[in-house]
């Protein structure tokens, strides 16, 4: 467990190395094609990396909203939430490994981790 938790820790501190680059490019003004796309990029694999694992809750509340069934929320959502958290997270990592090449695109739609809002309030009319 402790082999790990180290091994996660180095991960999130390499992600956030890479993230200097980026922090730096924003003070030139004049940008090429390349510098902005590996922006992107960056930021695409930061999220995807990341937040990932963020694909579970949401398709247990996605199921169990569809289906008024918490039970099949939390088996058919979960197993959903897996693979969609699995395949985003080697997506983010496909993305790392190709960050120096601008005319890569990430294969996973939507790009980033899309967070649903919920507008409708709960209280009663």
């Amino acid at each position: 467990m402790k082999k790990l938790a180290l091994y996660v820790l180095i991960v999130c501190v390499m992600l956030s190395a890479l993230s200097v680059p980026v922090m730096a490019a924003s003070n030139v003004q004049a940008k090429s094609k390349a510098q902005v796309v590996e922006k992107d990029k960056i930021q695409t694999v930061q999220g995807n990396v990341l937040l990932g694992w963020t694909e579970i809750p949401k398709a247990i509340a996605a199921v169990t909203k569809d289906s008024d069934n918490p039970f099949l929320g939390l088996t058919v959502g979960l197993l959903k939430g897996v693979a969609n958290a699995f395949a985003r997270t080697v997506s983010g990592l496909g993305d790392a490994a190709t960050l120096h090449n601008p005319e890569y695109k990430s294969v996973i739609k939507p790009s980033m981790v899309e967070i649903p809002s919920d507008t409708q309030s709960t209280t009663k009319k």
